[in-house]
């Protein structure tokens, strides 16, 4: 491997980082000199030993300055597209070895040469570039209202919703995955609670870690399942917020977290999902949401809660809010 690139293997996939086109291409005439079959994408140079036999060695130019939340929907639609990835683990593989390729060389250790993959690290640079383009966008009078491109423009376009219809001085992200939501609302409401949680260790660690990096340890972070019969033990929030993650549960799960969720809702319950053709497998998908879809599932929370009211709007997705009834 040339001495300027950075190679991570997870799973079936090495992702090599180099520093420019020119150097990249230079590589993967090499590989084809030695058989493999180089297929370009706009982002990438997949490169597999004929009859797709062993690991693929994906190229990219991406740097840490420049990865950060659209590599996402790249990864996903090019190397799905290129029959690469056909699972959520892989997809999931994937994306962190190539955002992995391109954490500082720090990471490699000086005793023994190997790269330490300390996820934190790992996706502390991938963050806090997200963090940079998502912060402008949250300011009123921004253009994000969530018809862009771009995964981050849409989120922004999210996010600065959620931020709108917040109350009261403490929220619970539920499904926070790596803490962006809670740190930007932490930035904008400096003396709220606000806390995130997720199931996942990994995630929380990440979440945590950023926090620490630009918040001084705010907003917490903690390990909950918001499917476990415990779940109400995180105690009362004035505002709920579930973005992105009913999609990723069955049918039959959806009760059961919005049912947890409105447990802990003191006020209010915001919930976003995207609005898909189909469940987008490679992102863990498991159902599709419509406008009916979801509007259902407000009037539902309103049955449960004897009262209040839910309306549903369209940003980026659908976006589904539910107030407590006043007593």
């Amino acid at each position: 491997m040339p001495e300027s690139s950075q190679a991570v293997r997870v799973g079936k996939v090495t992702a090599v980082a180099h520093p420019d086109r020119r150097a990249l291409q230079r590589f993967a005439e090499r590989l084809g000199e030695l058989h493999y079959l180089v297929r370009e994408t706009p982002s990438f140079s997949i490169c597999q030993k004929p009859a797709g036999k062993g690991v693929a060695i994906v190229m990219h130019t991406f740097g840490e300055a420049t990865v950060d939340g659209d590599l996402a929907s790249l990864v996903a639609g090019e190397l799905g597209a290129a029959g690469l990835l056909t699972t959520a683990q892989e997809y999931g593989d994937a994306l962190f070895a190539i955002v992995a390729s391109t954490s500082p060389p720090s990471l490699r250790c000086s005793a023994c040469g190997r790269l330490h993959l300390d996820n934190p690290s790992i996706w502390r640079g991938y963050c806090l570039n997200t963090l940079r383009r998502l912060r402008p966008l949250l300011v009123e009078g921004s253009p994000s209202s969530g018809s862009g491109t771009s995964d981050i423009s849409r989120f922004a376009a999210v996010y600065r919703r959620v931020a709108g219809c917040s109350v009261g001085r403490s929220l619970l992200d539920v499904g926070t995955n790596l803490g962006l939501l809670p740190v930007l609302l932490a930035e904008l409401a400096p003396g709220a609670n606000i806390v995130g949680c997720d199931n996942r260790p990994d995630a929380v660690a990440v979440a945590s870690d950023l926090a620490g990096v630009v918040g001084g340890g705010r907003p917490a972070f903690l390990l909950r399942d918001v499917l476990a019969p415990d779940f109400p033990a995180v105690g009362r929030f004035d505002t709920v917020v579930m973005v992105h993650l009913l999609e990723h549960l069955s049918e039959p799960e959806v009760p059961v977290a919005l049912e947890n969720a409105l447990r802990v809702t003191a006020g209010r319950l915001v919930v976003a999902v995207p609005y898909e053709e189909r469940a987008q497998a490679l992102f863990g998908h498991r159902q599709v949401f419509t406008p009916e879809k979801l509007r259902s599932w407000g009037e539902w929370c309103v049955e449960r809660l004897g009262g209040g009211s839910s309306k549903t709007d369209t940003v980026a997705g659908g976006l589904l809010v539910v107030d407590r009834p006043q007593r």
